[in-house]
Parts: structure tokens; C-alpha cells; sequence
């Protein structure tokens, strides 16, 4: 394994012990940065490394990070040096890869900080990673890599799923938004979606090999295709997708919706789709008007609770998921309030909420932090004892309904899935049940926040 090969090399070209190479990744933060892992562990199998059973047991160490949240950065980087440190005592030829938002966006701090790292890249370097790996692994040597702009193409293709159920699949890549606290469009550069050819491909090999259901993947993914001009293209997409699927039984869900761009015509698609779950998530952020336009978000408290009511009112049973932030500098009480009234109207169903943390770069960074943490924490409590309220008086109005479910976890005993609009159900006296089964539920008293039932024979 450290042996020098001194012949000169093409990219793709496999030494002898590349093949006897292991590698694992460990993923921070979002769906799409899980996507990303997939697709790079569908490249290096390509070029000849095998996937360890165990991070801890690698050759080849990856982290894939994130950058969106203060205290996540932190934590990872904390971890990373942790491992890595601990990982090179036990391997001292193993090699550290760090790559993602959070290399992208803190380059300096994390080689500061890790010594051990050995190949460091950045976003706009992700199709080239794999072979900077194997360069790494042959030379024994230390790579930094960053490319100051992003590739003008998203032609990303191949990932190695980690359940055989479900599967992700982005179709857009960056983001044109540039909402005042959010590092994104500068770590991962504008917008780009990836050519219909490829997805119609992706999407017929996912359902061709039994996948269940598909997560449409996007920064912004209803804005697919404005990068090449066409405002309508997401509907198009859909429309083009229910087609390929057609005569198949699968779910195709979508994430993440802005509620700028989310329109009567998605809507519509969804509606009468037979396939495209009624779930839609759509971060609110705040709702007050003030800090909607300090956040940069291009709507108003009002703009966005038309759109929840257009939801619900063209859907039956239709739910929608959120995101909120407290703490944003300038907010005060009365603005507070005003979300939290926007939160009791919108009825939401499921809520992702955080606290404000300042990210280098970024507008709102110009802003002074002026809301104290401990306020901050108040009034994150306050507005999730509002939304587990909301959610808690929604519970009753289950039981009794008979709901399609898709077994997709296993807990002990305990068999659970989710339903087409984003529910999850666990399961009473269902061990023969297998993962990727659909079953008929019949919905019964939950227990604390979750919802029960029975199988339907």
C-alpha cells in the first residue's frame, strides 16, 4: 500500500492498490449534501475503492460538510479533528478528506485547526474530488484544491444509493436567491439545473431497479430550469416524469420549494398527478414583513399564507412542512408575535425551527446580533410549544382514517413508514412486514407525538 508508482498516470488509471483501498464517508447537514455523498461513492467504486462497513475501519476518511449553521460548523469541525486525530494513530497511512460547504466557505480555519487533513477541496471541485483522492492515495501527498468559480454545467450522474427504497435525485444545484443569513449561493455558486436527458435517464434506472419513491433534490427546486429561461420548466418536469413512470407503482416527492416561486401550475401538476405526493415544503422563515425583507425573501406574510391556502384548499389532505428562524437581528417582540400569529393561520404540519447565528459573508452578517441569546432560546421554546400544540390537537382528527403507508424503518420491534403527504406511522403488531412493502393502515391513539395503527387485512 506504500508503494510509489512512478509511471505516468491518466485520470482513471487504476494502480494495483487502489483496489485494495477502502473508503467511508461521514455527511453533515442537508438531504442534498447526502445526495453529494452518494455520487462520490458511485465515482470512487468506479475507480476502484470498495466501501468500509465501518468509518472507523477506512483507509480513506471523507467528510462532507456544511457551513449553513454556526453551531453545526462548529460541532463538525470539532468532530473532524477529534477523528481525525484518534484515526491516524490507529492508521497512520490513512488519508483525511474534508470537502464541502463548510471547506468551501473556512478553508484556512480548517487547516489551522487539523493538521491531519490530507486532501481539502472545495465545492466548485466536486467532479474532480475522486481523482484528487486517488492521487492522494498513490503520491502519499497533501492536495489542496479550490477553483474560484463553480462549473457553468450541472451534469452530475450515478450515486450509489444508500437504501435500496428510497432515493434522492437532485435536478438543481446552487442558488440564485441570496437570502441575507444564508452562506449557500457563495459556497456553492449560482444556480444550475441538470439537462432533462439526464434525470429522464436517472429516474428510469431508479424505477427500473424497484426503488419505491424519489426525492427530487434543488436549493430552490421549483425554480428549475430559470437558469436557461424558462420560468415554467419545474411543471414541465413533473408533467414529464408522471409520464415515465407511468404503469409503475412509486412516489415521487420534491424539496425544497421557495415560497416565491411556488405556483398555481405545481399545484395544479400535483393535484392531478397519480404518483407526486401532496407534501410541500415551504420555509417560512418569519412572519413578520419587516424581517422578511431584512431576510431578503422576496415575499410577505401575506404573499405566503395565499399560497398555504391555495395548498389546502386545491388538495385534499395535502400537508405542508416549514422552516423558521428566531433571533434575526432587528426582530422584535411585536415581530415575533407576528410570526408566531402566522404560524397559528398556516396550521403547519411539520416545523424545522433554529436560532439565529451570523454566517461570514453574508448580508445579514453587516447586521449587529442584537438579540441576546437567552431571548433567543425563549422564544425558540415559545414557538415550538405553539407548533407541538398545533400538532397535538391535529392527532385526534387521525384515528379512524385508513391511510396507504410505505414501510421504510425498522426500530427493534418497532416497524414504521410514511404516508404520501409526509406522515409517519408506526406500526402496532407488524414484524412480518418488510421495507418497501405498501400497506393499508388503519390509524388508532397515538402515544405522546406519534401516530399509530394497524395493518388493514
Amino acid at each position: 500500500m506504500n508503494s510509489k508508482v512512478n509511471d505516468k498516470r491518466k485520470p482513471g488509471f487504476l494502480a494495483p492498490e487502489v483496489a485494495l483501498a477502502t473508503f467511508g464517508v461521514r455527511t453533515f447537514g442537508c438531504q442534498m449534501n447526502k445526495s453529494r455523498s452518494e455520487h462520490l461513492a458511485y465515482r470512487l467504486r468506479e475507480l476502484g475503492f470498495s466501501q468500509a462497513e465501518k468509518l472507523e475501519n477506512a483507509d480513506v476518511v471523507i467528510f462532507n460538510t456544511c457551513a449553513v449553521r454556526e453551531h453545526a460548523a462548529q460541532r463538525a469541525m470539532g468532530i473532524i479533528g477529534q477523528f481525525a486525530r484518534e484515526h491516524k494513530e490507529r492508521n497512520p497511512h490513512s488519508l483525511l478528506v474534508v470537502c464541502g460547504c463548510l471547506g468551501q466557505l473556512q478553508r484556512e480555519k480548517l487547516l489551522e485547526k487539523c493538521k491531519e487533513i490530507d486532501v481539502l477541496a472545495g465545492t466548485h471541485n466536486w467532479e474532480d474530488l475522486p481523482f484528487l483522492i486517488q492521487r492522494a492515495w498513490w503520491e502519499k501527498e497533501k492536495i489542496v484544491a479550490f477553483r474560484e468559480t463553480p462549473p457553468s454545467l450541472y451534469e452530475e450522474k450515478g450515486y450509489w444509493h444508500s437504501n435500496r427504497i428510497s432515493a434522492y435525485l437532485p435536478i438543481t444545484f446552487g442558488c440564485d436567491n441570496f437570502c441575507s443569513y444564508c452562506v449557500v449561493p457563495y459556497t456553492t455558486g449560482r444556480q444550475r439545473s441538470k439537462p432533462v436527458e439526464i434525470i429522464e435517464e436517472e429516474v428510469k434506472n431508479l424505477a427500473d431497479n424497484g426503488f419505491r419513491e424519489i426525492t427530487l433534490l434543488g436549493q430552490n427546486v421549483n425554480s428549475y430550469g430559470r437558469d436557461w429561461g424558462r420560468e415554467e420548466a419545474f411543471e414541465d418536469l413533473l408533467s414529464d416524469i408522471e409520464k415515465w413512470l407511468r404503469g409503475k407503482k412509486i412516489w415521487l416527492r420534491f424539496l425544497t420549494s421557495h415560497p416565491r416561486d411556488l405556483r398555481r401550475g405545481i399545484v395544479e401538476v400535483v393535484k392531478y398527478s397519480d404518483c407526486i405526493c401532496p407534501y410541500f415544503h415551504l420555509p417560512l422563515q418569519a412572519g413578520s414583513n419587516k424581517i422578511l425583507h431584512l431576510m431578503n425573501r422576496g415575499y410577505t406574510r401575506e404573499n405566503y399564507l395565499d399560497k398555504v391556502n391555495l395548498i389546502r384548499q386545491s388538495i385534499s389532505g395535502a400537508r405542508v412542512g416549514t422552516d423558521i428562524i428566531v433571533g434575526f437581528p432587528g426582530e422584535t417582540d411585536s415581530d415575533f408575535q407576528e410570526t408566531l400569529e402566522v404560524v397559528k393561520e398556516a396550521q403547519f404540519d411539520v416545523a424545522y425551527t433554529y436560532i439565529y447565528s451570523p454566517r461570514p459573508g453574508t448580508g445579514a452578517s453587516l447586521l449587529k446580533d442584537d438579540i441576546p441569546l437567552e431571548v433567543k432560546k425563549e422564544r425558540l421554546h415559545i414557538l415550538n410549544d405553539i407548533l407541538r400544540g398545533i400538532y397535538q390537537k391535529k392527532l385526534p382528527r387521525l384515528e379512524g382514517k385508513i391511510v396507504e403507508v410505505l414501510i421504510d424503518q425498522k426500530e427493534g420491534d418497532l416497524v414504521s413508514g410514511r404516508t404520501a403527504n409526509n406522515l409517519r406511522v408506526y406500526l402496532r403488531e407488524a414484524h412480518a412486514l418488510e421495507i418497501g412493502e405498501w400497506v393499508e393502515v388503519l390509524l388508532t391513539p397515538g402515544e405522546e407525538n406519534k401516530v399509530y395503527g394497524s395493518v388493514e387485512r
